[in-house]
């Protein structure tokens, strides 16, 4: 085990000898400070050649007070026995997130790394493997992750999931509030008797995306009191009240506003902003953005550093969300392009039954309502056939290969993954892809109706 191992601690559990003297193990809290200084070397700056330490914070949160939703067994090391230091190392978290409100099992990698001296020697393949074992004894439908370019291809996965942000805005395009002016709204930290609020206003703002974390109290609790200060995930969670005409007295609550401020970067970052009923988005906004512009200046005083200011502001939220109706340019500009999850289905089959509902409904409501017949959609190497009775699912399975000439659509490798998770439409689809192909206009307005372009909001996935 690592230096740092207590041998009055039970022995890990093996997952696998590797040979060489790699042994692929679980964590034990007794690996907090040996997988924290793995981390933080690991995930340095490259621009600035620093250490990562809020990577390391996350996950020692992770193996000493970990997420309600994780086992600590979950937490992957690759030892090397014979120098006692970690070659490797995966964290697999078990969450449940939403699609069109129905709710589905995903495992989640994250905190992948090697060392360098380590590298290229299949060890993240061999974590892969079995975190995906775990994905079908746990009935996980899908397995999604954030990270770098290409890489998660290699093991089944498609960039099919557009992530949020990409918006930025200097903090001096923020509002201010003016010496006299009447603060209708102030805001103020959120308490533990929030969490009911809290819950129930990002629970209703799931209605306006496609996929969506599933909103529990025990899973906000931890992450708004209980993670340290340090983690990369650690975020304020500011309560946005009704206030008397001096904006002393803070009333009801009627908004959230999950957010960050990194002075070590001069850096804002809004994560989530939510209101209690629509109405509120054209009155009280305002005030929002006002009291995150004097929250900034605040904290400029109170740092240590006086060279150290909050000059930008980074905005990880759709690019629908309703904020951007209301802020008059003060949150940036809609970016150009927007990065992606990658998402990995072991059994497209299983998920088309698990979200069978929404697009029943979708086919309900539309021109195709009553529809009986099929679907052939054609992959690489397999056909997905789903059958339809008078608008209902009658079933979805994989076949061998049609024949593409008469099949329904052709959506080679992982490209349909797309257009299931709401990234691209059909006709994205295919101007992008030229082996992508629909047989008629009926098939593709069908396949538009089922699976449309929609925007989903992951600012906030309970890590």
């Amino acid at each position: 085990m690592p230096e740092s191992a207590n041998p009055n601690v039970a022995s890990p559990k093996i997952f696998k000898d590797l040979g060489d003297g790699l042994v692929m193990r679980a964590a034990t809290p007794d690996d907090s400070d040996a997988l924290a200084k793995f981390h933080s070397r690991v995930f340095k700056d490259e621009e600035s050649n620093s250490e990562a330490w809020w990577i390391a914070e996350w996950g020692k949160d992770l193996l000493t007070k970990p997420h309600p939703t994780l086992n600590t067994n979950d937490i992957i090391i690759i030892e090397d026995t014979d120098k006692s230091r970690i070659a490797s190392s995966t964290i697999y978290l078990n969450q449940q997130w939403t699609y069109a409100g129905i709710p589905f099992n995903i495992g989640r990698p994250e905190i992948v790394g090697t060392a360098p001296e380590y590298r290229n020697r299949g060890l993240i393949r061999e974590q892969f493997n079995l975190m995906h074992q775990w994905a079908d004894e746990r009935e996980h439908e899908v397995l999604v992750i954030e990270g770098i370019p290409y890489y998660y291809r290699q093991f089944g996965y498609e960039m099919a999931l557009s992530t949020d942000g990409g918006r930025y805005s200097n903090m001096m395009a923020m509002p201010r509030w003016s010496k006299d002016e009447k603060r209708p709204y102030r805001m103020r930290d959120a308490i533990p008797e929030d969490i009911e609020f809290i819950t129930k206003t990002l629970k209703n703002s799931t209605e306006r995306s496609l996929i969506s974390p599933l909103f529990k109290p025990e899973e906000l609790r931890y992450m708004t009191f209980d993670l340290s200060k340090r983690s990369a995930v650690h975020y304020r969670t500011g309560i946005l009240c009704k206030s008397d005409n001096d904006g002393i007295l803070l009333g009801e609550p009627i908004g959230i506003m999950m957010y960050g401020l990194v002075l070590a970067i001069d850096q804002a970052v809004i994560l989530r902003l939510e209101m209690s009923e629509p109405r509120y988005w054209r009155l009280a906004l305002p005030s929002f953005l006002r009291e995150l512009e004097e929250k900034a200046r605040l904290a400029k005083d109170e740092h240590k550093d006086p060279e150290r200011e909050i000059k930008k502001i980074r905005v990880d939220m759709q690019p629908d969300h309703p904020a951007f109706i209301f802020d008059d340019g003060a949150l940036g500009p809609t970016p150009d392009t927007q990065y992606a999850w990658y998402v990995r289905v072991p059994d497209l089959p299983r998920f088309i039954k698990r979200i069978t509902p929404a697009l029943e409904k979708r086919i309900e409501n539309s021109i195709h309502a009553k529809f009986t017949g099929k679907l052939e959609i054609v992959f690489s190497r397999e056909t997905l056939i789903i059958e339809f009775n008078h608008g209902l699912i009658k079933s979805a399975e994989m076949t061998k290969p049609a024949n593409r000439t008469t099949a329904s659509a052709s959506f080679p490798e992982l490209t349909f993954l797309q257009l299931l998770f709401g990234r691209r439409s059909v006709d994205q689809l295919l101007k992008s892809f030229p082996d992508c192909s629909v047989k008629s206009k009926a098939e593709h307005h069908l396949l538009q109706t089922m699976f449309p372009k929609q925007t989903s909001d992951l600012s906030l996935t309970l890590k």
